[in-house]
C-alpha cells in the first residue's frame, strides 16, 4: 500500500499544478484528509448554487465546466486528469459559480478548504498557485470575450451597412426620382 501512496504523491505532486512546491510531508498530509469521489458519465460533482467548501483534483477521466445562461447550459472548459475545479469558491467563500459533470466514469479527490488552514504556509503556497491558475483562465477568458465582441460588432456592422446600401434601379443604376428618394432617407 505504500507504494500506491508514494506513487499517488509522486503523481499528484508532478501533473498538478495547484501542489506546485508544496512539501512531500504537506503533499501526505493533504492527501490523508481527501476523499476519493467517482461519478458516472453524466453524474455531477457539485452544480451550480450550492455552497461550496471543497476543491478537487481530476485523478482518471474527464469532466465538463458548464454555466447557466437563460434556458441553456454553456460549456466553459474540459478538464483531464491533473486539472483542479472548485477552488474558486474556497477563495471567496460562496456559492458555486458553476456545475461540473463527468463526461465519462471519473474518479476526484476532493480536498477540504479547512484542511489548508492548518498550515498556514502550505495555504499560502496553495493559493498563490490557485491565484496563478485563475489568471490564466481569466486571460484565456478574456481572449474569448473580446473575440465574441469582435465578432458581434462586425455582424452589426455589416447589417447595418447593408440596410443602408441603396436600392438599385435596372441595370445597377438608379434614376433621378431613385436617387432623390433615398437622399431624402438619409
Amino acid at each position: 500500500m505504500a507504494d500506491n501512496k508514494d506513487a499517488l504523491l509522486l503523481r499528484l505532486a508532478s501533473h498538478v499544478n495547484l501542489f506546485s512546491g508544496v512539501p512531500r510531508t504537506a503533499l501526505e498530509r493533504l492527501i490523508a484528509r481527501a476523499d476519493r469521489v467517482t461519478q458516472k458519465t453524466d453524474g455531477l460533482f457539485f452544480d451550480e448554487g450550492e455552497m461550496g467548501a471543497s476543491f478537487y483534483v481530476v485523478v482518471m477521466g474527464s469532466v465538463t465546466v458548464e454555466k447557466r445562461s437563460g434556458s441553456h447550459r454553456i460549456e466553459l472548459n474540459q478538464l483531464k486528469p491533473g486539472d483542479t475545479f472548485g477552488e474558486m469558491s474556497l477563495l471567496d467563500e460562496k456559492y458555486r459559480s458553476a456545475r461540473v459533470r463527468a463526461l465519462e466514469p471519473t474518479v476526484c479527490l476532493r480536498f477540504p478548504g479547512r484542511g489548508l488552514e492548518d498550515s498556514p504556509d502550505v495555504q499560502a503556497v496553495i493559493y498563490k498557485n490557485m491565484a496563478r491558475m485563475l489568471t490564466q483562465r481569466l486571460k484565456a477568458n478574456n481572449t474569448e470575450v473580446a473575440s465574441f465582441k469582435a465578432e458581434k460588432i462586425e455582424a452589426a456592422a455589416a447589417a447595418e451597412s447593408t440596410a443602408k446600401k441603396p436600392e438599385m434601379g435596372t441595370g445597377g443604376f438608379m434614376s433621378r426620382g431613385e436617387e432623390r428618394s433615398h437622399l431624402r432617407k438619409t
